[in-house]
């Protein structure tokens, strides 16, 4: 696989750690599922909070962190992360992010994070390591959208949304480099994937679809 050369940040950087700790727990207290206000309002709040570096830096972690309790969690059932797709099929698995321990809401912390990121993506793949910043965002995706296809987990607007915010961040990342890394196994067999999947509202009514597949296919071949 080729890697990512870290490149130049263009401006020093300008980074605090004791105030990217001060930052984190201030947003696992103001935002989550223990607040009132709609996921989509308070990630949309929640990204305004972290576009200097500090932010980026804590925007990154966010992505790692949930990646990595993914990971944790399905260890244990042989899960090769390179390819979530493989487990899910295999066994119809049913894991969704929801299912994570209290920390950071994958409606409301990443999708805020990833939108954080896609906003200044060079500078924040030089706040972390780029190879794992992208490598995260593709297993998410990845575990995502296998738990929809093989243990019919509801297409909720607010996994969508994440979708969504997952494939824009990876894209964006992938065009930093003249020749990107090969996608995963997983993340190339969701792309030769055709299907649509209904979007629903918390009713049960249909929103829409979303045809993962397709998206994929038109920004990651770029």
């Amino acid at each position: 696989m080729r890697w990512f050369r870290r490149k130049s940040a263009g401006r020093p950087l300008t980074v605090d750690p004791a105030r990217q700790e001060a930052l984190v727990a201030d947003i696992r207290r103001r935002f989550g599922g223990h607040v009132q206000a709609g996921f989509r309002e308070q990630a949309g709040a929640l990204a305004g909070l972290l576009t200097d570096d500090d932010g980026l830096a804590v925007a990154g972690r966010v992505v790692h962190e949930t990646a990595e309790r993914a990971h944790t969690d399905l260890q244990r059932h042989g899960a090769d992360r390179h390819n979530y797709r493989a487990l899910f099929q295999r066994t119809g698995l049913r894991y969704q992010l929801t299912d994570q321990p209290p920390g950071w809401h994958p409606f409301v912390h990443l999708p805020a994070a990833l939108a954080a990121i896609d906003a200044d993506v060079k500078r924040a793949m030089v706040l972390t390591d780029p190879n794992w910043l992208l490598m995260h965002t593709l297993e998410l995706l990845d575990l995502t959208v296998s738990g929809w296809e093989f243990a019919r987990i509801p297409v909720t607007a607010d996994a969508a949304d994440l979708v969504t915010r997952l494939i824009g961040a990876a894209t964006r990342m992938r065009l930093t480099e003249d020749e990107p890394p090969a996608l995963p196994s997983g993340i190339r067999e969701v792309m030769r994937s055709n299907r649509a999947f209904d979007v629903h509202d918390r009713s049960g009514a249909v929103l829409g679809v979303i045809n993962v597949g397709a998206e994929t296919r038109r920004l990651f071949l770029i």
